[in-house]
């Protein structure tokens, strides 16, 4: 089979990651494909008669449809509450360079999380790569979901992983720095033996870059010992399997086109009405009427006649009643994606909230996850401890409130010496009391304690 196949999964789900492409990238984009408005059995009879002559009708016909922005609205919203959160990161040492350039366009991790939770709002799935440049140091590359075209699991030493994963990109093409032309390539992660190889081929499959095994690196930046796993993550709206999970927002973009293909008879229906068409009949064959409008009279002759032609309109009111209902289940879907209440824990409300939906909390935790994970395959492949790499966020997406009698009373017991500075100032600046036992408490103040001393014998 050729490097350009693809996953039965992924051709079960194109459809649905093209439209919500297209949902994020607005009106034009829906415009632009005839299939999101199916044209009425009239104009494509007319079409028939006088295909080039009738093509206005459908075209005024789409130029008065409307597609409401109801997904790229929700999104917004949905990152400007994430944008709130602070990941917490810890790193080796070797590895700090990546909290502030992680990515292969120089991005650090804190950009590159948001990133992963834009995509895997908007399209359910976010391919996460791990590589290393031609320097050995490591970063991370995201691909849009539609150019992740293949992967396949097997069983890997009695566990089930990745031994495929097949990536499309776009190369431009040299000799015009003024040019924007493309050519499509091909990268590909497999597994041969126990150890994982990489390269890159061309639409006709012939090797642009050549196999080569990707493994640990030692002082030298030479390759020590053969990575035995593929360092892909396809993180999902719910886990991160390699299954495709569902779109969050896909009910919210299946009813803002629907609401679109309303609007086209609805508008159009209004036009008509408020343009009705004359007729005339009965009149002499040396009668011409070239002209109508209100400065316009005719004379129809002995025996002629006219009137109007008007539309009545009588399922106005139903369309726009349906384009109600479409706005309402709009609404209703994103309200269930933006589910961020509750006091349960995150795994808790995680588990329970994967039998119904991805909601930005289970989405949140889950991204955090991927990107943990993410993080130690580079420490391994650069041969420090992965168990030193942490990245958690903690969903929570309501500001609390400071209350001044309990900032008073803390205020009153730093002064006693029975709890720290560090908690009256978490208070202060989160609203939040740190979460720790009496015992790293007292730690806390001790040290607060110690650096207070040493302050007073510098002064001395």
């Amino acid at each position: 089979m050729p490097v350009q196949s693809t996953n039965p999964d992924y051709d079960a789900h194109i459809v649905e990651w093209e439209m919500m492409d297209d949902a994020l990238e607005g009106e034009c984009a829906i415009k632009r494909k005839d299939r999101n408005l199916p044209k009425p059995s009239g104009m494509v009879e007319a079409e028939k008669l006088d295909a080039a002559g009738n093509k206005y009708l459908y075209q005024n016909y789409t130029d008065r449809a409307q597609y409401e922005h109801w997904v790229r609205d929700s999104l917004r919203s949905m990152m400007g509450l994430v944008s709130r959160l602070i990941p917490e990161i810890a790193l080796p040492s070797g590895l700090k360079a990546l909290e502030n350039n992680a990515t292969s366009d120089g991005f650090g991790l804190k950009q590159l999380f948001f990133r992963m939770v834009r995509q895997a709002i908007s399209h359910g799935r976010v391919p996460l790569v791990v590589n290393i440049d031609d320097a050995g140091e490591p970063y991370f590359s995201t691909y849009a979901t539609r150019n992740a075209i293949n992967w396949d699991v097997a069983d890997q030493s009695g566990r089930q992983d990745l031994v495929l994963a097949v990536f499309r990109e776009f190369r431009k093409k040299g000799g015009d720095r003024y040019s924007h032309d493309t050519e499509t390539v091909f990268r590909e992660f497999f597994m041969r033996g126990d150890v994982c190889y990489t390269s890159v081929r061309d639409e006709g499959g012939q090797l642009v870059e050549d196999e080569r095994p990707l493994g640990t690196t030692g002082a030298d930046n030479r390759l020590v010992k053969g990575l035995s796993y593929i360092p892909v993550i396809y993180c999902g709206s719910t886990d991160n399997s390699p299954e495709v999970d569902e779109v969050p927002l896909l009910t919210m973009a299946r009813a803002a086109l629907k609401s679109y293909q309303l609007s086209a008879d609805y508008f159009t229906s209004l036009h008509q009405t408020s343009h009705p068409q004359p007729w005339v009949s009965g009149l002499d064959e040396a009668v011409e009427l070239s002209v109508t409008g209100p400065s316009a009279a005719w004379d129809l002759g002995r025996d002629g006649k006219c009137g109007y032609l008007e539309f009545q309109g009588a399922g106005i009111e139903a369309v726009r009643t349906a384009m109600e209902d479409q706005k309402g289940a709009a609404l209703e879907a994103g309200a269930k994606v933006m589910d961020v209440g509750g006091t349960e824990s995150g795994e808790a409300r995680k588990t329970r909230q994967n039998d119904q939906h991805a909601t930005l909390h289970s989405i949140v935790v889950t991204v955090a996850e991927a990107m943990e994970q993410a993080i130690r395959y580079a420490a391994e492949w650069k041969g420090y401890d992965p168990k030193q790499v942490k990245f958690a966020v903690k969903p929570e997406f309501i500001t609390p409130a400071v209350d001044a009698q309990v900032l008073t009373e803390l205020q009153k017991a730093v002064m006693a010496g029975t709890v720290s500075a560090d908690t009256y100032w978490m208070y202060l600046t989160t609203g939040k009391l740190p979460e720790r036992a009496y015992d790293e408490e007292v730690k806390v103040m001790t040290i607060e304690g110690l650096s207070d001393r040493r302050g007073v014998g510098l002064e001395e």
